[in-house]
């Protein structure tokens, strides 16, 4: 099967449950002791992460799975997220956008190719 056909369906939902992420996370950062923006952001990196296995986006998985780690101690913490913590999360999202779209170029340039040959 041709993944590529897929590619931009992948960036859509992508860039959809991004949004999804930094809404959350600033949803966060104003209620840090709210426990639903952590369960929101972690469902949603969830289903990159599962997204970009599918599709063969290995380093968007792996960042993924990364960002999961972190958001799986912090869900699982009784305390607040410090600030620190919240900027590394904004910045892992906003580095998982750039790796999502660096994928779906890769994938795109790829099949330019072998439609050229």
């Amino acid at each position: 099967m041709d993944l590529a056909q897929y590619a931009e369906l992948f960036l859509a939902e992508s860039r959809e449950h991004l949004t999804a992420v930094n809404d959350l996370l600033l949803a966060w950062e104003r209620e840090p002791a709210s426990r639903e923006p952590v369960a929101g952001v972690f469902r949603a990196v969830h289903t990159i992460k599962g997204m970009a296995a599918t599709m063969g986006y290995a380093p968007v998985a792996d960042l993924a799975h990364r960002m999961e780690s972190l958001l799986d101690r912090l869900r699982q913490a009784d305390r607040e997220p410090t600030d620190g913590q919240l900027e590394l999360l904004f910045r892992a999202a906003d580095a998982l956008e750039h790796a999502v779209d660096a994928a779906v170029a890769g994938r795109q340039v790829k099949a330019e190719r072998r439609h050229a040959a």
